[in-house]
């Protein structure tokens, strides 16, 4: 799994403003010889103070196994299941909910996302999905990006009868995915894919470098990489028999929606883009405002919220300095001692700074996607959750209601009660990701469905 769980907007949340626990039933996937298995770790801490658990995998076996050993260390946790042979090291990510480490059972290892559940389901039984056979056509397509030096493979999928037909490129968030956009058993991108070539529509997904067949620069690649190889997304198509060379528009989650409006500010041959959950303020403002929203959707104090607030600009504003990585660094960790009290930072603080000295993120940072936003010149779908803790809505749309744009032709929806993966949601919480049924809200599909038939008639 080269993915994370937060691979649509990214944020680093570093904070020693609050407590820590790690009680409670944590659920997570691993892919396993083609097959996602579902794994649950149950943690409590005795009157004594001493911790124990059990750990399940239901797929496979009733039986419950007892973790021997558990040794927490400030937000840092290692378990192990001596009986078959299970090691899991793992930490709090930024709210309290959510646990990201590595698990490892003899020569099998993999990266592995835990979500504190409350429940007794699996999260495994989806009400949406789409298995062959289809009753339209499906075909393996790789493209180059010989500008970024990648080359990318996907699926495009178009009715059976007719053509040539209006056709749209399906755009990851952040983080390396699939072409189906698959997280926790979820391929949102397939359900979406599915739903608009039933309406007459071509769909090119394609997995992100580094994902499936796709090979390029992951490690160094910023935003304006992957900008580029959807530019080559929409280049690709444009060349297809069956597509409408003047009908051709992108769809694009949350970065994707980003890199959406970066492509159609340059590229002609975009005709329309829908942006769904994408940012439109400015990239370290956008990173304070959804680690408040995790965090109180976590249930931490005002007072501790505007201390993280507080913290993070003090970082974010490092991080905009055009100085050489080393002394960034330095930097940091001067910043983070003083935010720990004075206290030297462990090992594994120091390990979770790396992230941030990405150019990926350092990039992301500086990103105004209004300056893009005011090149586009074709219609644009704007579409919002207002339970979405990643780019949230209020903020957003205020953003794009006052933006002067270059186009009039501009639909903004909010859905008040879907999250950032467009799901019916209680709280917006990323755990509920896990947990719900629903893969892609079938409202929004129609209404998404509607605006696309009108672009292209």
């Amino acid at each position: 799994m080269r993915k994370i769980l937060y691979l649509f907007i990214i944020c680093f949340h570093f904070s020693c403003t609050h407590a820590q626990t790690f009680d409670g039933s944590w659920k997570g996937e691993v892919e396993v010889s083609g097959q996602k298995l579902l794994l649950v770790f149950n943690i409590q801490k005795d009157s004594t103070g001493k911790w124990n658990g059990t750990f399940e995998s239901p797929m496979q076996t009733a039986q419950k196994f007892a973790i021997n050993k558990i040794r927490i260390e400030h937000d840092s946790i290692w378990m192990d299941v001596r009986n078959i042979g299970l090691l899991y090291a793992g930490f709090l990510d930024r709210d309290k909910d959510v646990m990201k480490g590595v698990m490892k059972q003899g020569p099998f290892e993999s990266a592995m996302i835990l979500v504190r559940s409350e429940n007794e389901q699996s999260g495994l039984s989806r009400k949406q999905d789409v298995f062959p056979p289809y009753s339209y056509t499906e075909e393996e397509v790789s493209f180059r990006n010989s500008a970024g030096n990648a080359f990318l493979t996907g699926s495009l999928t178009y009715p059976k009868n007719g053509g040539p037909f209006p056709a749209v490129v399906l755009v990851n968030g952040s983080g390396q995915q699939n072409r189906d956009s698959e997280v926790f058993g979820h391929r949102p991108f397939k359900v979406l894919a599915d739903h608009l070539t039933k309406n007459g529509f071509a769909v090119l997904r394609y997995d992100d470098r580094g994902v499936g067949g796709s090979k390029g620069e992951v490690n160094l690649a910023t935003t304006i990489d992957f900008a580029s190889d959807a530019n080559a997304a929409v280049d690709f198509l444009s060349k297809k028999a069956v597509v409408d060379v003047d009908k051709i528009g992108m769809i694009g989650h949350s970065e994707g929606a980003l890199i959406a409006e970066i492509v159609a500010s340059e590229n002609s041959k975009v005709n329309y883009i829908a942006l769904l959950s994408g940012p439109v303020i400015k990239g370290d403002s956008l990173l304070i405002l959804q680690s408040y929203a995790l965090g109180k959707a976590g249930g931490l104090s005002e007072a501790a919220l505007q201390t993280n607030k507080a913290n993070n600009r003090k970082l974010y504003t490092i991080l905009l300095e055009d100085e050489p990585p080393k002394a960034l660094a330095e930097s940091l960790e001067k910043e983070l001692i003083q935010q720990n009290n004075g206290n030297p930072l462990t090992p594994d603080m120091k390990i979770k700074l790396s992230p941030m000295m990405s150019p990926w993120f350092r990039t992301f940072l500086r990103i105004d996607p209004a300056y893009y936003l005011k090149q586009v010149k074709v219609p644009i779908f704007a579409s919002f959750g207002g339970k979405d803790v990643q780019v949230p809505a209020n903020e957003n749309i205020y953003c794009l209601q006052h933006l002067h744009l270059n186009t009039t032709d501009v639909i903004i929806k909010d859905y008040p009660y879907l999250n950032h993966l467009f799901q019916n949601a209680q709280t917006g919480k990323i755990e509920e990701y896990f947990e719900n049924s629903e893969s892609f809200n079938e409202q929004l599909m129609d209404d998404l469905t509607k605006w696309l038939k009108l672009k292209t008639n």
